[in-house]
C-alpha cells in the first residue's frame, strides 16, 4: 500500500517515528515516573531536574540537527539512535545516575526527530499539502501516548521490559522513516546551507518567546501529572495510566492544527491552544482525583498541547519560509527550554508546597504566553503569503 502512495508512507511513517521518539521515549518518563519514584527512591526536586535534563539534551540535538540540515537522512538516524540507546538504558539502569543518563540520551532523540522530519517533508510532498503532512505527523506525540499507556498496563511490575520494547519501536519506526524517503541520496544535494546565522532567525523572537512560557507551562503535567493523579487515588493505579491514555488519544487529535490556523489565523490558533492547555493544567491540580473533572482536563490538554505545537511548526514555517526546517528546530528548542525551566522549578516546588499551588503557577505562564502572539508579525496572518512566496 505504501509503495502505491509514497505521500503516505511519509506521513504515516514519519507519524510513527514522532509517536516512537516523544510520546515513549521522551514523555514515557513522566508516566512511569510513580515506577521510578519507588525502584530508586527519587525525591520531587530529582525527579523534576532529570526531566529537565532530558528537555535539554532535547534542545543540544536540535542545535545539532540545524548544523546537519543539508544531510536530514542522518538527522534521522541520529533520532532513532539517541532514542533507541536512552530507552535500552533506563531498562537496565541499576541506579539513579544511570537512570538520569538514560532518560537525558533518550530525550535527544525528539530534538533530532522533529527537523529531520520537516525537511523530509518538505521534500516528498508538494507545498499545497505540507501544512496539513506538518501537523498531522506532529500528532504522533498523541499516539505515542496511547501505546505508553498500554505498554505500562502490559508490563505492570516489570516496567523495565516495556522500555525494551520502547527501544524496538523506536529502532522500527527510524528505519521506516528512511524507507519511506523517496528523495534519498539527495542529502549532499540540497541547495540549503547548514550554517544559519542569527540575524535569519530574529524574526521569531516572539514565537520564541512564546514557546519558551508555553513549554514551562506543560511541564506540570509531562512531569508531574500522572504522580498527582496516582496520589490523589493511592492503590488505583489504572486509574492514572487510563487518563495518560486519554491524555494521549486526544492529542491525536492536535493535527487539527492546521486546519485552525487556515480557517481562522495563526495568532487566534496559538491564543486558542494555549489558553487551552494553561485551563486543563489549572483544573488537574485542583482536582486530579475526580475521574470526570481530571479526565477532561487532561483530554484538554493532550489536544491543546498537540495543535499548539502544530502551531509553531506553521509560525515557523510562514514567517522564515527558505529556512523552515531550522526555524522550527529553534521554536521547538524554545519550547524545551521553557520545559526544562519548568520542569526543575516546580520539582523544587512540589516540595515545598501543594500541587495545586504549583500547577496554578505553571497555568499562569500558559496564559502570559498569548502576549507576544498579540504584537502581529509579517507572515502570520494568512497562508497566501507563504504560497506566493513558494511560488
Amino acid at each position: 500500500m505504501f509503495e502505491e502512495d509514497p505521500v503516505r508512507a511519509m506521513v504515516v511513517s514519519g507519524m510513527a517515528l514522532i509517536a516512537a521518539t516523544y510520546g515513549l521515549a521522551r514523555f514515557g518518563y513522566g508516566l512511569f515516573l510513580p515506577r521510578f519514584t519507588e525502584a530508586f527512591q527519587m525525591g520531587s526536586a530529582t525527579a523534576g531536574f532529570i526531566q529537565a535534563g532530558s528537555f535539554l539534551s532535547f534542545c543540544l540535538a536540535a542545535v545539532l540537527a540545524l548544523r546537519l540540515a543539508a544531510r536530514p537522512r542522518l538527522v534521522v538516524v541520529c533520532a532513532g539512535a539517541t532514542a533507541a540507546l536512552g530507552s535500552m538504558g533506563v531498562a537496565v539502569a541499576p541506579d539513579v545516575v544511570v537512570l538520569a543518563v538514560s532518560v537525558v540520551l533518550a530525550g535527544a532523540g525528539a530534538g533530532f526527530a522533529t527537523p529531520g522530519l520537516v525537511t523530509f517533508i518538505e521534500r516528498n510532498i508538494a507545498p499545497a499539502r505540507q501544512e496539513n503532512a506538518q501537523t498531522i505527523v506532529n500528532a504522533g506525540t498523541g499516539a505515542g501516548l496511547v501505546v505508553a499507556g498500554i505498554l505500562m498496563l502490559l508490563t505492570v511490575g516489570q516496567w523495565r521490559l516495556g522500555w525494551v520494547a520502547i527501544a524496538a519501536l523506536v529502532a522500527m519506526a527510524a528505519v521506516a522513516t528512511l524507507r519511506a524517503d523517496r528523495s534519498a541520496g539527495r542529502d549532499r544535494a540540497v541547495g540549503r546551507p547548514s550554517q544559519v546565522r542569527a540575524r535569519d532567525l530574529a524574526p521569531l523572537a516572539l514565537p520564541i518567546a512564546a514557546a519558551v512560557l508555553a513549554g514551562a507551562s506543560s511541564a506540570a503535567v509531562w512531569t508531574f501529572g500522572r504522580s498527582v493523579m496516582a496520589a490523589s487515588r493511592t492503590g488505583e493505579e489504572t486509574y492514572s495510566i487510563l487518563a495518560w491514555m486519554v491524555l494521549g488519544a486526544f492529542g491525536v487529535l492536535g493535527a487539527a492544527a492546521g486546519k485552525i490556523v487556515q480557517v481562522w489565523s495563526l495568532r487566534a490558533a496559538w491564543n486558542l491552544t494555549s489558553l487551552a492547555m494553561a485551563g486543563a493544567t489549572i483544573v488537574l491540580g485542583v482536582a486530579p482525583g475526580t475521574s470526570l473533572t481530571a479526565y477532561s482536563s487532561v483530554a484538554l490538554f493532550g489536544a491543546s498541547y498537540t495543535a499548539l505545537c502544530g502551531v509553531l511548526i506553521i509560525w515557523a514555517v510562514r514567517i522564515v519560509p527558505d529556512r523552515a526546517a531550522e526555524g522550527t528546530a529553534v521554536l521547538f528548542i524554545a519550547l524545551a527550554i521553557g520545559q526544562a525551566l519548568g520542569s526543575a522549578t516546580l520539582g523544587v516546588l512540589f516540595d515545598h508546597v501543594s500541587p495545586v499551588l504549583a500547577f496554578t503557577v505553571a497555568g499562569i505562564l500558559g496564559i502570559v504566553a498569548v502576549l507576544p502572539a498579540m504584537k502581529r508579525q509579517a507572515g502570520t496572518s494568512s497562508p497566501t503569503a507563504l504560497r506566493q512566496r513558494a511560488t
